[in-house]
């Protein structure tokens, strides 16, 4: 067993224990797992340094349960992405299994079989979220870790099966093959297996940012930052946009509650996302203010879409909360010109339309076109019409 090994595998499990700790803070979901599974790990690789410093056999067990701790931890921290808490008795008891043919085998002065079953308790441990993990796959993250946990899984399978031959009788585990290729290859694929799971963990953490930083909490639609991103790649393929309002919000806030209202404002949204066509960007822009913006959509179309969403919106949306009074939006449309600098022309021209909605009465939909009248589809017969 090499002496650098000794000490630079407790050290370098130790540290990404720290990492993932450190990521957990930041609320990855899983790093808990990962970081104390590598400082069960780094505590295992720790005993022959503890072991010098006072000899005892009783070491051997100490590392067996630090070995097995860890790579239940591991398990889990897998499972938690692919299938979570999946035969959590069955892990339990090929943890204790491990451990306890471990302890017997040491009593017994039988350090194969104390090796042995050590190995093959980690194995089963880390292989049964792999068999878990058919059809979970969500990228490239999670095949890279995928195919380092396979590593592991072997490096362990392939160890207990040559015990025989690694740590011949008459040799000590110190001095065998058997204890220089635990450690030299559990350096590399551990390294592995730790650089996979801690990328996946961040990815998962930016993604989670970048979802905070781009979608409304209430609505689930996407906000303004969401919004003007994901038109930015759309727009130069035309198209129309829908600005809308929910009609004397502040009453119904006033009357009810904020907690009502908030349930009238997913609902709208809910029927926004319900009704729009494939391809259909939705946002709330604040307050009771929604746009819709329809890729490759003309004005007729978009008219149509819109009159949908205000008669459901006012047919459906009182009863669905349990509300005595009724409930309307008003609805501004405009189409996208390519003499617009940007898509906030766009936008101001259909708040235009909305606020000519409120004016004629609420609960309708105007059109205005850029140098052009606006039109109006009435409540009373959804024709649309010149104002």
């Amino acid at each position: 067993m090499g002496e650098n090994f000794a000490f630079f595998l407790p050290i370098m499990m130790a540290s990404f224990g720290v990492a993932f700790l450190i990521v957990w803070g930041w609320g990855a979901r899983g790093a808990g797992w990962w970081s104390g599974a590598f400082f069960s790990v780094a505590g295992g690789f720790a005993v022959p340094v503890a072991f010098q410093a006072l000899p005892t056999d009783l070491w051997g067990i100490v590392a067996d349960l630090f070995f097995a701790t860890g790579f239940l931890l591991f398990s889990q921290a897998l499972l938690d992405r692919w299938r979570a808490n999946w035969i959590l008795r069955l892990r339990l008891v090929i943890w204790a299994g491990s451990v306890a043919l471990c302890g017997f085998a040491m009593m017994i002065g039988h350090v194969p079989l104390e090796l042995v079953s050590s190995d093959f308790g980690c194995f089963l441990l880390i292989a049964l979220p792999l068999v878990a993990a058919r059809g979970q796959m969500r990228g490239w993250p999670d095949r890279a870790l995928y195919a380092a946990a396979v590593l592991v899984a072997l490096d362990n399978l392939m160890r207990g099966s040559t015990v025989s031959f690694t740590l011949p009788s008459g040799v000590s585990f110190r001095d065998s093959d058997y204890a220089f290729l635990m450690q030299a290859l559990a350096c590399m694929f551990g390294l592995f297996l730790a650089l996979s799971a801690l990328a996946a963990c961040v990815l998962d953490l930016i993604a989670r940012y970048r979802h905070d930083a781009h979608v409304d909490p209430l609505s689930g639609l996407l906000n303004r930052r969401g919004f003007d991103e994901a038109v930015a790649r759309l727009r130069r393929k035309g198209g129309s946009l829908i600005a809308c309002d929910i009609d004397h919000f502040k009453a119904v806030n006033d009357a009810h509650g904020h907690a009502t209202g908030d349930r009238v404002i997913v609902t709208l949204g809910d029927m926004l996302r319900t009704l729009a066509p494939p391809g259909a960007v939705a946002a709330r822009f604040g307050g009771e203010e929604f746009l819709l913006f329809l890729p490759a959509t003309d004005a007729a179309a978009a008219a149509s879409i819109a009159e949908a969403v205000r008669l459901h919106f006012a047919e459906q949306a009182a009863s669905r909360l349990g509300l005595a009074q009724s409930l309307t939006a008003s609805f501004g449309l405009t189409t996208l010109h390519r003499a617009d600098p940007s898509i906030h022309e766009a936008i101001a021209r259909a708040d235009s339309a909305l606020y000519e909605a409120k004016e004629k009465g609420r609960n309708r939909v105007c059109v205005r076109r850029a140098l052009a009248m606006p039109a109006v589809v009435s409540a009373a017969d959804g024709q649309l019409r010149r104002a």
